[in-house]
C-alpha cells in the first residue's frame, strides 16, 4: 500500500456544496421563467417608446442572463467545488456572473432616479426612449468593465487532489472586492436617495395621485432588493478577501466563509424577486401577465391592453 499518496479530502462543507446548489436550482427553476415571462409582458406592444419600459426591459434581460450562469454552477457545488469543464467556460460563467449582477444593480439606479423625476414632474430630467436606450447601453458596458478582468486571467486552480476550482482566486482580489463594494454603495445610496425624496414629496402632496404612489411602490421595492440580497454580498465581501489565505479544503469552513456563502445565495435571490416586485408595484402587471401567458399557451399573440386614454401598466416617461 502507497501510505505517501495524498488523500483526497471529501467535502465538508453543507452550506456550500448542499445548500448553494440547492438554492441556485430554485432560483432558476423560478427566476427564469417569471423573467422570460416578464420580459414577454413588457416587449407585447412592439417597439418600446417609454424610457421606463426600456429599464425594465434591460432589468430582465440581466436577471435571465444570471439565470443562465447558474446551470454552470450548479454541478461545481455539487460536485464539491470541482469545476469539469474547460478553463474558458469558467471564464465565461464568471464574466457572465458579475454582468449580470451588476448591470441589473445599475438598471435599478436608473429606474429609481426615473421615478424621482417622474413623481416630482422633472421632464427635462427625464429622457426619451432614445436617451433611455443610450444610459442602459452605457450600464451594460460599465458592467462589461466589471467583468473583464475575469476573462483576461485563468481562473481555473487546483486545489485537492483531483479538484480544479473555478473563480476563486478572482473573488479573493482585493483591489478588484473594494472596486465592486464601492460600485454597490454608490447604487445603494442613489436608490436610497430616491426613495426617501418620493416618500417626502407624497407626504407634502394633498393628493398624492396613483402613479405617484405606484412609484413609490416600485422604488421601496428596489430598496428592498438591495437590502435584502445585494448588501450583505457586498458587506461580508471586504472581512472576507481580507481574510486570506482560505481555510484548508480538508477542515471546517470559518465562519466568514459561511457567512459569504449565504451571502451568496440571497445575492442570486434578486433575480427571483424582481419579477414579484413588477407584479406588486407596476399597475396592471398582472392582468397583462395573465393574458399574455394565456396567448402563450393558446399560441397566439396577446390582446391590446387598455387604450392609451386609460391606466397604462407603466405609468409615464
Amino acid at each position: 500500500m502507497n501510505v505517501s499518496a495524498p488523500a483526497v479530502c471529501a467535502p465538508s462543507d453543507p452550506v456550500q456544496f448542499v445548500l448553494l446548489p440547492a438554492v441556485y436550482c430554485l432560483v432558476l427553476c423560478v427566476g427564469l421563467p417569471g423573467n422570460v415571462a416578464a420580459l414577454l409582458v413588457f416587449a407585447q406592444h412592439g417597439k418600446v417608446h417609454k424610457a421606463i419600459r426600456i429599464y425594465l426591459i434591460n432589468l430582465t434581460l440581466a436577471d435571465i442572463l444570471f439565470n443562465l450562469t447558474l446551470p454552470l454552477w450548479i454541478p461545481y457545488y455539487l460536485a464539491g467545488g470541482d469545476w469539469l469543464l474547460p478553463e474558458a467556460a469558467c471564464r465565461v460563467a464568471g464574466a457572465a456572473y458579475y454582468l449580470a449582477t451588476y448591470s441589473a444593480i445599475t438598471f435599478m439606479a436608473l429606474i429609481s432616479v426615473n421615478r424621482l423625476c417622474a413623481v416630482q414632474a422633472l421632464r427635462w430630467a427625464l429622457p426619451g426612449h432614445r436617451g433611455a436606450a443610450v444610459m442602459c447601453g452605457a450600464a451594460w458596458l460599465l458592467g462589461l468593465g466589471c467583468a473583464t478582468p475575469a476573462l483576461t486571467a485563468r481562473q481555473t486552480s487546483p486545489t485537492r487532489a483531483g479538484a480544479t476550482a473555478c473563480f476563486e482566486r478572482h473573488a479573493r482580489q482585493r483591489g478588484y472586492a473594494y472596486a465592486m463594494v464601492a460600485f454597490f454603495a454608490v447604487a445603494f445610496l442613489v436608490v436610497l436617495g430616491a426613495y426617501t425624496s418620493i416618500a417626502r414629496a407624497l407626504s407634502t402632496a394633498a393628493s398624492p395621485g396613483s402613479h405617484r404612489q405606484q412609484a413609490r411602490a416600485m422604488v421601496l421595492g428596489m430598496l428592498l432588493v438591495f437590502a435584502v440580497c445585494m448588501a450583505p454580498y457586498h458587506l461580508t465581501l471586504a472581512p472576507w478577501v481580507g481574510s486570506w489565505p482560505p481555510t484548508p479544503p480538508c477542515g471546517p469552513p470559518a465562519a466568514l466563509d459561511v457567512l459569504h456563502v449565504l451571502s451568496v445565495a440571497l445575492l442570486s435571490l434578486n433575480s427571483c424577486l424582481d419579477p414579484l416586485v413588477y407584479c406588486f408595484c407596476i399597475r396592471r402587471f398582472r392582468a397583462d401577465l395573465a393574458r399574455t401567458l394565456r396567448a402563450a399557451a393558446h399560441c397566439r399573440p396577446p390582446s391590446p391592453s387598455a387604450p392609451s386614454g386609460h391606466t397604462t401598466s407603466f405609468g409615464s416617461a
